[in-house]
């Protein structure tokens, strides 16, 4: 057995443990190497158990996806700028996703789906069942997606709610969401500054959700993430429903979690959720909040 099959089999078990799915683990994978060939040499001596086993069939189903992920990483575009202003780490957001979405639409939401649009369905899927779960949709209910992407969740969710609003700081991103969602009546995309929501109005919504958004906000310094919990309460009708799934990207799962409760009080809002994995497939960490009435 090589070093780095030996290396490769503790992460395999590391991952497993924390209950990530075989693609997350391979996505993991992926980042820290940033190249698919030696993760691929890495996974093969280190498969036997059946957790690695699974591991590498979704490497091999998605050997294409996999190698265009690597070489969205190692090219250097996704670093931001170090202690940059807020606007500085929007305009790097919007760069991001511009770019991000012409290497491939469904990697550019969810590195983990290899841009296979089966897989990106699934994780999507099971987002839409756990808000349906909340009981967050219904035909007399308008929504907010901060973050909207490639518009993906207003596929899924449209048709469970009276109007749905979605925004994004990259036009690409909103390019794409506008073509997906043709002939849905009930959705409108927008392109957003990224620095608040002063473009809706007070109590205007029943639902605002952010899902993978908010790590770019923290990114870009926590006084944009107050301005967003301040303009969620602001925009959200008494008892509405602000769903953020995934905080940050830090690994301390514990300061997402403090940070979230701080957030939830200094702008009224009762903590429902904190910090829970729900879904099987994405290994995004959820947070329900409920506005109290002003």
């Amino acid at each position: 057995m090589t070093a780095p099959a030996a290396d490769c089999q503790s992460l395999l078990r590391e991952f497993e443990a924390i209950g990530d799915s075989p693609e997350i683990a391979l996505m993991k994978l992926i980042i820290a190497a940033e190249d698919a060939s030696f993760v691929e040499r890495m996974l093969l001596p280190a498969s036997g158990s059946p957790y690695a086993d699974r591991v590498v069939a979704v490497m091999r189903q998605n050997a294409a996806g996999c190698r265009r992920v690597a070489a969205m990483l190692a090219s250097g575009v996704d670093t931001p700028p170090e202690n940059g202003t807020i606007e500085e780490g929007i305009r790097f957001c919007r760069r991001l996703f511009d770019w991000s979405v012409a290497q491939s639409e469904e990697a550019s939401v969810a590195l983990y789906s290899f841009g296979n649009p089966a897989l990106l369905r699934e994780a999507t899927r099971e987002i839409a069942e756990l808000f349906t779960t909340w009981g967050l949709l219904g035909p007399d209910k308008t929504a907010l997606d901060i973050g909207c992407g490639i518009g993906r969740l207003e596929e899924a969710l449209a048709p469970k709610l009276l109007h749905l609003t979605a925004i994004d700081v990259s036009e690409a991103m909103t390019a794409a969401a506008r073509r997906r969602c043709v002939g849905i009546s009930n959705v409108r995309v927008q392109t957003a500054s990224g620095l608040d929501l002063r473009d809706h109005a007070d109590g205007s919504f029943d639902l605002v959700f952010a899902v993978d958004s908010f790590p770019y906000l923290v990114q870009s310094g926590m006084p944009l993430v107050e301005t967003h919990f301040a303009e969620a309460h602001r925009v959200l009708r008494g008892g509405g429903d602000f769903v953020i799934l995934d905080f940050s990207y830090r690994e301390e799962s514990r300061r997402d979690e403090e940070d979230v409760g701080r957030l939830a009080v200094a702008h009224d809002f009762e903590v429902l959720v904190a910090g829970s994995r729900p879904f099987s497939l994405w290994n995004g960490k959820a947070f329900r909040l409920r506005a109290r009435p002003s």
